[in-house]
């Protein structure tokens, strides 16, 4: 899933290199000096890729010792027939069983901002997935969306050099989180030369800026690069939900405490149920 190969693990692996290089070029306070540290971010890469891959292996390992059987293809729901639900892959098989659990996680947002899918098509915009394989350090990366994965992707091209500005609707990032912890994050980051513009809505993304409003005023972030983060859509399109009439709400299967949707024996767990 998402977690795996494209956001928790992926990211705490960069932040891990970046605490490393920061440890070799910050560390005279604690009596250790590094001479002609440098950093390579092809290589974190490479690495961030081994470390998905051997965790992906072990995830696949767990789940044969199980008894899991994994199919690698595209699922449908057909419906339901007298010996249970039925679905069908893009392999040409077709599967039923008594219960039919959906995880199908989430996909990164895209909002109707001008530019933003030519961005996208170009390469200049990217979301969580394009930028964990980025070769390449851009010069200057603005971040539209201050929440919690806006905010590791910053930090680590903060902390390896790039010059990074938040740009953030509400008037403190973080989301939910405690606005003490905000501050504080807040002002560790900024030692850190990261530019935050709070209550500021993005207006529109162009080959080489992001134009956005501040307080009434018309202002542009130039930059190398845009990473877009401002939230996470449950996945559910295409499914087949319809055929069962599982209900669904601003796209997100519908579930109550124990996981369980409207129709019996169908369940919705992680990301595809919006909780």
């Amino acid at each position: 899933g998402v977690c795996l190969n494209e956001g928790c693990i992926p990211t705490k692996t960069l932040l891990n290199c970046a605490k490393m290089y920061r440890h070799a070029t910050e560390s005279a306070a604690f009596g250790v000096t590094v001479e002609g540290a440098t950093f390579d971010h092809e290589k974190v890469i490479e690495r961030k890729k081994r470390v998905v891959k051997t965790l992906v292996g072990g995830v696949g390992m767990t789940m044969k010792a199980a008894g899991v059987t994994v199919i690698n293809a595209r699922a449908t729901i057909e419906g339901k027939s007298a010996d249970g639900f039925v679905v069908s892959a893009d392999n040409g098989e077709s599967y039923t069983a008594a219960r039919l659990c959906i995880a199908t996680g989430s996909d990164a947002f895209v909002p109707p901002v001008p530019g933003v899918k030519e961005g996208l098509m170009s390469g200049m915009v990217k979301t969580n997935r394009e930028i964990l394989d980025m070769t390449t350090l851009p010069k200057s990366l603005a971040v539209i969306g201050g929440g919690v994965i806006g905010l590791e992707m910053a930090c680590y091209f903060a902390s390896v050099g790039v010059k990074v500005t938040v740009i953030e609707r509400n008037p403190k990032i973080g989301g939910a989180t405690d606005p003490d912890i905000c501050r504080v994050l807040m002002h560790e980051y900024s030692k850190r030369g990261m530019e935050f513009k709070l209550s500021c809505n993005v207006l529109a993304v162009t080959p080489r800026a992001v134009i956005y409003d501040d307080n009434g005023e018309q202002c542009k972030c130039e930059c190398d690069c845009v990473l877009l983060s401002v939230g996470r859509r449950a996945s559910t399109a295409n499914i087949g939900l319809e055929k069962l009439g599982v209900a669904t709400e601003r796209g997100a299967v519908v579930t109550d405490r124990y996981m369980c949707t409207n129709v019996a024996g169908v369940y919705a767990v992680g990301d595809c149920n919006g909780k």
